[in-house]
C-alpha cells in the first residue's frame, strides 16, 4: 500500500512540473510576479523573462523523467523498506536541482 502512496506522489509531481512548464516553454506567459521564476534578473527584461523562465522548464522538465520512473518502478517493487520508502517519498525535491541550474544561467545575464 505505501509504494502506491509513492508512486501517486511522484507521478503526480512529474506530470504537474510537465503541464504547468508548457506554457513557459511555449512563452505565453507575460512577466509577473505571481508564476514564474522570481530571479531579479529574470525581471530585467521581457528577453531575460523568457529565456530564463524557458531554460527553467526545459531542465524542469528533464528532472520530472525521474520522478515519473521513480513512481512507475515504485507500483512493481515489494513493500519498500523504510530507508527506501523516505528516498521515494522525497524525490519531488528534485525539483531544486533545476531552480539551483537555473538561477545559475540567470548569472550569466
Amino acid at each position: 500500500m505505501e509504494n502506491i502512496f509513492v508512486a501517486v506522489i511522484n507521478i503526480t509531481c512529474g506530470l504537474l512540473f510537465v503541464c504547468l512548464g508548457i506554457p513557459f516553454y511555449k512563452e505565453r506567459v507575460k512577466m509577473n510576479h505571481l508564476y514564474g521564476v522570481k530571479f531579479n534578473k529574470s525581471f530585467e527584461s521581457e528577453e531575460n523573462w523568457y529565456k530564463i523562465n524557458k531554460y527553467c522548464v526545459k531542465r524542469l522538465m528533464i528532472w520530472s523523467i525521474p520522478l515519473l520512473f521513480i513512481g512507475i518502478i515504485a507500483i512493481f517493487l515489494p513493500p519498500l523498506n523504510e530507508f527506501l520508502m523516505i528516498m521515494f517519498t522525497f524525490a519531488p525535491c528534485i525539483v531544486l536541482i533545476p531552480a539551483i541550474e537555473s538561477y545559475i544561467y540567470s548569472k550569466k545575464f
